[in-house]
């Protein structure tokens, strides 16, 4: 696993405010021999350090620190992936994001852009196939293009047509021609409103996913009761559209749920005092485990030490509703995920938690958390509607979560898509690989 690059952050940052090391060290009530090691990342920088050295910056705490970045990584080896014919030196993306973040940004966004529109391209041939209106319109646009057709032929190749056969044809052009005008004026009509309803993103689902990751997947001013969803949702301007919008509001709904049912401080408490054991949270505030792991995967912050923990939830058909990945384990924005997570295994044995220790094909290991639940509620005449919830942490995280941790037995060998995953002669392979199968990685 690698090391963290947040030194790495604080150099480039004190180079562009042209502050000195020494200078630096006195704003932050440091010495300068323990700024120069944390600089080279020889040292970690957290709790109050941190603070100090932001507020000598005048920059964001989040400016400095890892987790900012989880997602950015995640879409450029994502990227790298898809390139497998290109000789990128993906060893050195992390140096790549901390020095020149505009950069690699640009990239992320120049990718994410191409995969949208690979995206709404696949999602446009699917609506010309399947859509009742679509085929409706242009089975009747050719009806009246052969009527219009033989008509005239008719009245081109026939001499001695009555005057009033005559006007009988003109009158059938007429009708046509009107109609297939309106025809394709719908056509246009109905293309125009998908336009402005996609507000330039492929799917509404992209656009919250955007949204969460501007803002880190936390809302502070839910968590201490100072805002409404409403408020959010009026001063947000990267949801252009009615769908991304339901669904922002659909999550922040929940998120107000959990800091009302889990208030933060207490919440973090509580989970340090139990070495942040769900079943122990689960109980002390009378939430269910996908409730549960919704808060511990927000839980880290500037101003709370707490483990970092990844989250993803999907629905019964697989398709995720909400995506917080971590770095180097990323989750897939496009496609389906590796078949092989026990997230999907979990919804063969409703609530019932599942616990693993899962190897990706790049040697890091996480620990894994999943749980299947009904969340319609039950109920006669209803019929339940399963998602799936996956925490994952860091195995260095082992020694703090060990004491209530499960035994996970040998670590499962997972990928993160079938697509970029490089593991050969998988027999769940749901989709031909795009990278040369890597034997030594297994």
């Amino acid at each position: 696993m690698r090391k963290s690059l947040a030194g790495t952050r604080v150099r480039e940052a004190r180079r562009k405010s042209g502050m000195t090391q020494k200078a630096l060290a006195e704003a932050a009530s440091i010495s300068a021999s323990y700024l120069n090691l944390i600089e080279h990342n020889r040292r970690a920088v957290a709790g109050k350090v941190l603070l100090g050295i932001a507020r000598a910056l005048s920059v964001p705490v989040t400016a400095l620190t890892d987790g900012a970045e989880s997602a950015l990584l995640g879409d450029l080896h994502e990227a790298a992936a898809h390139r497998s014919d290109a000789n990128i030196e993906t060893e050195s993306v992390d140096e790549l994001i901390s020095r020149y973040p505009g950069w690699a940004g640009l990239l992320a966004g120049l990718y994410r852009q191409s995969k949208d529109q690979e995206t709404a391209i696949a999602a446009l041939s699917d609506r010309l196939t399947h859509d009742p209106f679509l085929a409706e319109s242009l089975h009747s646009m050719l009806s009246n293009i052969t009527a219009i057709r033989s008509t005239s032929n008719i009245l081109k190749n026939i001499d001695d047509i009555e005057p009033e056969q005559q006007s009988r044809f003109h009158n059938i052009i007429h009708e046509e021609s009107r109609r297939l005008s309106d025809a394709a004026q719908a056509l246009v009509t109905y293309f125009n409103h998908a336009s402005d309803q996609s507000g330039g993103s492929a799917t509404p689902e992209e656009e919250l996913d955007r949204f969460l990751r501007q803002h880190e997947y936390i809302f502070p001013e839910l968590d201490n009761g100072e805002a409404d969803i409403s408020d959010i949702l009026t001063q947000e301007s990267m949801l252009n559209n009615t769908e991304s919008r339901e669904l922002a509001k659909g999550f922040l709904i929940l998120y107000a749920k959990d800091a009302a049912q889990m208030p933060l401080a207490a919440f973090a408490k509580t989970a340090k005092e139990c070495a942040f054991n769900p079943d122990i949270l689960a109980q002390q505030f009378d939430a269910d485990l996908a409730s549960i792991f919704r808060r511990l995967s927000g839980l880290k912050r500037p101003d709370i030490d707490a483990p970092e923990m990844g989250l993803i939830v999907v629905n019964a058909a697989g398709r995720a509703v909400l995506r917080r990945p971590l770095r180097n384990f990323a989750l897939p924005r496009h496609g389906n995920a590796c078949p092989r997570w026990p997230l999907f295994q979990a919804f063969t044995q409703p609530d019932r938690p599942i616990t693993a220790l899962l190897d990706l094909p790049g040697g890091q290991q996480f620990i894994c958390l999943a749980v299947a639940g009904d969340i319609r509620g039950k109920g006669f005449g209803t019929l339940p509607e399963y998602q799936a919830s996956m925490l994952f942490i860091a195995s260095e995280v082992l020694p703090v979560v060990k004491s209530w941790l499960p035994a996970t037995g040998t670590a499962q060998k997972i990928g993160i898509s079938c697509r970029i995953c490089p593991r050969a002669n998988c027999p769940v392979r749901a989709e031909p690989q795009i990278l040369a199968s890597v034997s030594e990685i297994l």
